[in-house]
């Protein structure tokens, strides 16, 4: 007798799946261009700050450009139906927790910045 605790066993198929072609659009790619843009504006905006702060904004913005592009496109191919409409805010959801945090870090280093100039150690 099996209960909730002592399930049977699974059947494992051996056979992989056959991976699917990540499709995009010309929209899709306008969101990454989009992106990298707002990447390449935040990292002049640290230069103007710190001369040494541009690279990290730079290279953690292009990193969660990307992965947040990707994630919005595996989405959308799992779920085709999402594409009609709203289409802005499956790529706002993905890449919007990215933006909070790593915008939340560079100020937190502007202002280490700012207080080290203004206390003059």
């Amino acid at each position: 007798m099996r209960d909730i605790y002592d399930p049977p066993p699974a059947r494992l198929t051996l056979d992989s799946q056959d991976s699917q072609p990540l499709l995009f659009s010309g929209r899709d790619l306008a969101w990454l261009g989009g992106l990298v843009v707002l990447c390449l504006l935040a990292a002049v905006w640290a230069w103007t700050v710190e001369p040494l702060l541009w690279p990290t904004v730079l290279i953690g913005g292009l990193f969660v450009s990307l992965e947040s592009w990707f994630s919005a496109l595996t989405f959308l191919q799992r779920h085709p139906d999402a594409r009609n409409g709203g289409h802005w805010r499956i790529f706002l959801a993905a890449v919007a927790p990215w933006a909070v945090g790593l915008g939340l870090a560079t100020a937190l280093m502007i202002g280490l910045f700012a207080a080290t100039d203004w206390v003059r150690f």
